[in-house]
């Protein structure tokens, strides 16, 4: 497949790039596609509503239903849990598409996150949910909000919003509720020995030692943080993507993936190794 012939904003091209690539490593057809999700942290023209059905023209992806989805960092993690949701409310969904993009360029004061230290990656990806075989499989997802954080957010004060001792207590605790609640859905245990690895958000790891010490898993932690940096609302998917394509789970292991996203919300997610036909 190839991109349209027409001039896309910078942020538009890399989401359709990379929703290329998912279909086309995937061989499923964009015409296929039943649900697209679309979600981003900076938004150059908030008045625009239509990036999804947008993109999923641009695609072929005719008879989807497009839709975006905002929640800042968890916004892809999130969306994809929308997708697993709506995939199974309705049999008749086979294919979904669940995109990120953001680009903020050289200019954008949005280039670091001083709250936690991590610097953030012009981004797009692309995850292709679908009920045939392949080599990942999701077991469970599960997500926790502490909804008053939101509050310190809205007031510009980031910093004091991730830092304090009560602040911090409730999001641990959060944490732990999402945990708790992803393995009993799969129904097994945190220290099951065939999970094989937990991967986190690509955040520094001083602000991931807050929120999630001894709260995870005593499985393998992988950080990935300093292969790409923060990349939006995109780390779940590039996690995904690095399971599937450097550190597959063996047919039969575990792997769990973390995300977090300030207003706050945590998402867990549960993949298992397949064996592929």
């Amino acid at each position: 497949m190839a991109l349209p012939e027409v001039e896309q904003p910078a942020v538009e091209s890399l989401a359709l790039t990379a929703s290329f690539g998912a279909l086309n490593q995937s061989g499923v057809s964009a015409a296929d596609i039943g649900l697209l999700t679309h979600s981003r942290i900076f938004d150059p023209t908030p008045d625009d509503c239509t990036t999804a059905p947008r993109l999923a023209r641009l695609l072929g992806a005719k008879h989807a239903v497009a839709l975006g989805v905002r929640q800042m960092s968890n916004g892809g993690a999130i969306a994809l849990q929308f997708a697993v949701a709506q995939m199974l409310a309705e049999i008749r969904l086979t294919h979904s598409l669940v995109v990120t993009a953001d680009v903020h360029g050289p200019e954008a004061v949005w280039g670091w996150m001083p709250e936690t230290g991590t610097p953030l990656g012009d981004a797009a990806t692309a995850v292709l949910l679908t009920r045939d075989p392949g080599a990942l499989s999701i077991r469970s997802i599960a997500s926790c909000s502490v909804t008053e954080e939101e509050a310190n957010w809205a007031a510009r004060d980031p910093v004091a919003s991730v830092t304090t001792a009560a602040n911090i207590f409730r999001v641990r605790r959060c944490v732990r509720t999402a945990v708790e609640m992803v393995f009993a859905d799969a129904d097994i245990e945190p220290d099951d020995p065939r999970l094989s690895m937990v991967v986190g958000p690509r955040l520094r790891p001083a602000f991931i030692e807050a929120m999630f010490h001894g709260l995870l898993p005593a499985a393998e932690y992988v950080d990935l943080s300093g292969q790409s940096g923060h990349l939006f609302a995109g780390d779940l998917a590039a996690n995904l993507n690095y399971l599937r394509t450097e550190r597959r789970p063996a047919p039969g292991e575990y792997a769990l993936i973390v995300n977090i996203g300030v207003g706050f919300t945590v998402t867990m997610l549960l993949v298992r190794g397949e064996r592929e036909e």
